[in-house]
């Protein structure tokens, strides 16, 4: 459903918030190697509140429900959610564990690696959503990942598909999700490696993280039988697959001088929820996800890199 009062789009996340440090290296060390770091950076990271501040950024009224812990890392988050003009009444900060922490490596070529410490993502439940449940009712759009656990993310769809608020799953970082979380989402946004952690019973050609076009399609389509009602499988560089029970469509990405891959998924999802949010159509939404996406990889680092709603309005217009 699109946002039809005539206010501002609204976006409600449940997710994760871990700061982010981050290396630049030569390339990636493998076992037992230690590689010299390049640059060494310390921000904010964390898929649910990445990808709320890139809905914030592209012009949506943004909602933040999840937790953090009572230390230095957690005051950092809320200091950003103000500056970014995020709703935070649905944040939870306490107990014993730590803010969460993401560590990320980025080699010479863009691509990175990365690993996370959950700490109060974990903490996260399925009663502390259910508590935040008008601010997900009210939204025209819910944004749920994987940086927490099966509990909160089926008690966020629950409520959302209750209340016919449009349910975006970004199943990421990728594992097994039961049918009753998958039945309640309207769009899922796997990239390729995701596609199959997912779809285990599909034979594929490829049998890697990526594989060619056909395999994409096969995937996407299991996933539908899975019962989610749309698949926009991305697939980096080649933009994205939108399948649907009516077939299959490619929207291209445009070409970019790509910096630093590691914002692209969170800037596409949260334009995704921007652009039906405000009623786009299908293809409609997923080009306007494409653009966002290749723009956030021309800048280092997450934050910096996610972009502003007129940048991205400029690149759909001139890339047409």
């Amino acid at each position: 459903m699109g946002s039809t009062s005539g206010d501002d789009p609204t976006v409600a996340v449940v997710g994760s918030y871990n700061v982010g440090l981050t290396m630049q290296v030569p390339d990636f060390p493998g076992p037992g190697e230690t590689v010299i770091g390049e640059g060494f950076a310390e921000g904010p990271g964390g898929k649910g509140s990445n990808q709320a501040i890139a809905a914030a950024r592209l012009e949506a009224e943004a909602r933040f429900v999840g937790r953090l812990g009572d230390d230095r890392y957690g005051d950092d988050a809320v200091d950003l959610w103000e500056r970014e003009g995020i709703d935070t009444d649905g944040v939870r900060r306490g107990g014993e564990a730590h803010t969460g922490v993401g560590f990320v490596i980025v080699d010479d070529g863009g691509e990175n690696e990365i690993t996370v410490a959950p700490g109060a993502n974990d903490a996260l439940s399925g009663d502390d959503v259910r508590a935040e449940a008008d601010a997900i009712r009210s939204a025209d759009v819910l944004l749920v990942q994987l940086e927490i656990g099966d509990d909160p993310v089926r008690a966020a769809v629950e409520v959302a598909d209750e209340a016919d608020t449009t349910v975006i799953l970004n199943p990421a970082p990728a594992r097994e999700l039961p049918a009753s979380i998958l039945e309640r989402v309207d769009y899922l946004t796997p990239n390729e490696h995701e596609a199959r952690t997912l779809a285990t019973d599909v034979d594929v050609e490829n049998d890697g993280d990526a594989g060619g076009i056909e395999d994409d399609e096969k995937i996407a389509g299991a996933l539908l039988e899975l019962g989610v009602g749309t698949v926009a499988l991305t697939r980096g560089g080649s933009g994205a697959l939108l399948v649907t029970a009516d077939g299959v469509e490619s929207v291209a990405t445009p070409a970019v001088d790509v910096v630093d891959t590691t914002g692209a998924g969170d800037s596409f999802n949260g334009a995704l929820a921007v652009a039906l949010a405000e009623g786009f159509g299908d293809r409609e939404a997923v080009r306007f996800a494409c653009v966002a996406g290749a723009l956030a990889v021309t800048e280092a680092e997450v934050i910096p890199g996610l972009p502003e709603r007129e940048a991205v309005d400029r690149l759909v217009e001139t890339t047409r």
